[in-house]
């Protein structure tokens, strides 16, 4: 596919629309909604949603409609499996950092970010803040394809947000997760956002209409490329704007993975799952079970993957190292 836009890896692509000092504080809509989440939302999708998954190989505790589990909510759960404070921990695909706040709360000794791309400003804000909130957590960050990464200790949490989903080598990334990471140690992650299989899973179809959310799964090359070139934006608005799915797709950075697949790699590198949590596409699930022409041309085009992965959005997972 000829390049929209290209960007070389030293450039600084930091998010210029968000500044990482004012976004620290944790607003009272933000306390209402975790609050509202926990004693509600989650309990009343443990009801409805109970077993609403079936051809998943491996357990899930719960099932959400892509909402009811906020990043600080996340965060908390891995303090409640294992203690943050005075921990070491390895954030893979740290991007921007702007969720550095939240785990600030708990205290961690250190933190080492490692990205393969330049977001040079927004971890001088890190610093900053640091500085100038007084805040003792560590702090290293490092431009580095991870799977090249070295470092001199192992950590005792390796956490990742969005980024498993677009590991081409999924495998190799959770082997040498496996390498540093402390005996007992834990993975938390949350990846999806969405998977491949589900409605924009190339994090840019339906972008121009939600009929259009399966073009990456239905259009043959020729009809997805023009497709593509039609819808894209500019490199600031894919960037800071698109979710980053013009690059993405311009790239083909995606695992393309199903959820029991992801959960092979897991097992098969030694983690055992302590916590599972699936968030299925609303969406993507309506769309399925309301569009029989869609959901037809769908089965058809790729006959051995089971319908409901076409809605299996995200997993937040928290296994630990045997």
């Amino acid at each position: 596919m000829k390049k929209k836009f290209k960007f070389s890896n030293d450039q600084d692509i930091s998010t210029k629309y968000i500044n990482f000092i004012k976004i620290k504080k944790y607003t009272l809509r933000n306390k209402i909604r975790d609050y509202y989440d926990a004693m509600f939302r989650r309990p009343f999708y443990g009801l409805i949603y109970n077993n609403f998954f079936h051809h998943q190989n491996y357990d899930i505790d719960l099932v959400l409609p892509a909402k009811g589990f906020s990043a600080l909510a996340r965060i908390k759960k891995l303090n409640n499996i294992k203690k943050i404070e005075n921990k070491e921990i390895l954030n893979i695909g740290c991007g921007n950092a702007f969720d550095y706040h939240l785990w600030f709360k708990f205290k961690p000794k250190k933190i080492v970010g490692v990205d393969i791309l330049n977001y040079n400003y927004s971890w001088n804000q890190v610093r900053k803040f640091i500085k100038q909130e007084k805040i003792k957590t560590k702090i290293e960050f490092f431009k580095k394809d991870f799977t090249k990464f070295k470092y001199k200790n192992k950590f005792d949490f390796i956490v990742s947000e969005a980024v498993f989903e677009h590991c081409k080598d999924f495998s190799k990334v959770i082997k040498h997760c496996s390498k540093l990471l402390k005996k007992d140690g834990i993975l938390y992650s949350s990846y999806g956002g969405p998977m491949w299989l589900t409605y924009g899973g190339d994090h840019f179809s339906g972008r121009d209409n939600r009929k259009n959310g399966f073009n990456h799964l239905l259009l043959n090359k020729k009809d997805y490329k023009n497709y593509f070139y039609k819808n894209v934006g500019t490199l600031d608005y894919e960037l800071n704007e698109g979710g980053g799915g013009g690059v993405l797709v311009q790239d083909d950075l995606f695992s393309k993975l199903n959820g029991n697949e992801y959960m092979d790699v897991f097992k098969k590198n030694k983690f055992i799952a302590i916590k599972t949590y699936a968030e299925f596409c609303p969406i993507g699930y309506m769309l399925i079970n309301q569009n029989k022409r869609l959901k037809k041309k769908l089965l058809k085009k790729n006959p051995s993957i089971h319908e409901e992965n076409y809605y299996l959005k995200t997993h937040i997972i928290y296994p630990k190292k045997k």
